[in-house]
């Protein structure tokens, strides 16, 4: 059964992987929590900009609209946001794929 853009929303407060540069590896792996998830009509002007460059420079990745912008504890700035085959990964500094359901990290656990 396909999910639903809306069910794949990160949960605020819920911790999840994280895989810097969208690499799945062990020494790429780390966990963030995630603070807010924010609706795009209620994004700061800065991550919009930001978020619209990001999609010009990456149209290969970033899908051309997002319905959230998800925001992550840690000591960087970093924002998800939807990709074009339904995942988060963020933009800027730290850049990485977001692992919502856990399925990379159970892939990457098979593994070793």
């Amino acid at each position: 059964m396909k999910t639903t853009m809306k069910e794949t929303i990160p949960v605020e407060g819920k911790t999840y992987h994280y895989f810097d540069d969208g690499k799945i590896k062990v020494s790429r792996r780390g966990k963030v929590v995630i603070t807010e998830v924010i609706p795009f009509k209620d994004i700061d002007e800065e991550t919009l900009i930001q978020w619209k460059e990001a999609v010009e420079e990456c149209d290969w990745l970033y899908a051309p609209k997002t319905d959230f912008f998800v925001k992550v504890d840690t000591f960087f700035d970093i924002t998800f946001v939807r990709t074009k085959d339904d995942n988060w990964f963020s933009f800027g500094f730290l850049a990485g794929r977001l692992d919502i359901d856990g399925s990379l990290n159970e892939q990457l656990n098979k593994e070793q």
